[in-house]
């Protein structure tokens, strides 16, 4: 893919730009790991406010349906943040599906929003889908259910018969899909002009990375390994394929690798967001993303 330079036009605004974060499907609000209720982007907003320089929306979205209809609803959040900040443009930092939202509002393809954002960030963003929703929708298909779909259900709190029912959600999983990523979204959603796109991976299953985040902007760190946690325990296993591919429990690193490939972080999918589970070590997801805004803040943006 093509990464955008956001310096390219004469007179183009430079940052700092808001930051407005995109959660992935579901958005986990209500998961229980461990002791207590975990929350997604768990104390973030706080840390990257606390010293006043960052300005930090958290946008909502439907939960189960497609990024188009997500998308939809989250260009009205930005909207407002433009008008409330009268900032010129918006960062977007998508986690999981949150990225894939992004790029249909930034894309000609999609919203079309590429002259109000500054760059796109996405971590473990499944660019190229993940065999965990084709496992999913064989299940729904007829085949029987195994420990893999049923892993995932469990984790989103979800059935069998929930995706049997549900349209929204049935869609959803088929845009999450390879073949629907590689023939529809890729083709449809591409990059828009002028927009920095960046991406992280995560690792896990104590998986070093070694090879797959080769080339990275910054360091892999193959030394410092990641336990799974028992939830993503078994779709980490069956993403590696008896290859040891490295993944962080959803989504492949291949699969996240959008626009400038800027690091694999040892984590699992839930870890980057802030929901650690102790069963399964801890990570520091606020250093994760006070690092994405770094970057961003490097960029002019």
């Amino acid at each position: 893919t093509t990464t955008g330079d956001p310096g390219a036009t004469t007179g183009e605004p430079k940052g700092p730009f808001p930051l407005v974060f995109l959660h992935g499907m579901g958005g986990f609000e209500k998961l229980h790991l461990g002791p207590g209720n975990l929350q997604y982007w768990e104390g973030l907003r706080e840390e990257l406010a606390k010293d006043g320089e960052f300005q930090v929306f958290v946008t909502e979205a439907p939960p189960y349906d497609t990024s188009e209809v997500r998308a939809a609803t989250i260009a009205k959040q930005i909207d407002d943040v433009l008008k409330q900040t009268g900032a010129p443009k918006v960062n977007l930092i998508g986690h999981s599906q949150g990225g894939l939202d992004a790029r249909v509002i930034a894309s000609p393809g999609g919203l079309g929003y590429g002259k109000k954002i500054g760059g796109v960030v996405t971590i473990a963003t499944p660019h190229r889908g993940s065999r965990v929703a084709d496992s999913l929708l064989g299940s729904i298909g007829g085949l029987p259910i195994d420990d893999v779909a049923n892993g995932f259900l469990g984790l989103l709190q979800k059935t069998v018969y929930d995706v049997q029912s549900d349209a929204n959600l049935r869609a959803q999983a088929t845009e999450l899909t390879e073949s629907y990523m590689a023939k529809t979204f890729n083709t449809k959603f591409v990059d828009a002009p002028g927009v920095y796109y960046g991406s992280y991976g995560g690792r896990t299953n104590r998986a070093s990375g070694v090879g797959a985040c080769d080339g990275s902007l910054y360091p892999n760190e193959p030394s410092k390994l990641d336990d799974v946690q028992p939830v993503l325990f078994a779709t980490a296993v069956f993403l590696e394929n008896k290859k040891g591919v490295p993944n962080d429990g959803l989504v492949t690193v291949e699969s996240a690798k959008w626009g400038e490939f800027l690091q694999c972080v040892p984590a699992d999918h839930l870890k980057e967001i802030g929901m650690n589970d102790p069963a399964g070590g801890a990570f520091d997801h606020r250093a994760l993303f006070r690092a994405v805004v770094k970057h961003l803040r490097s960029k002019g943006l």
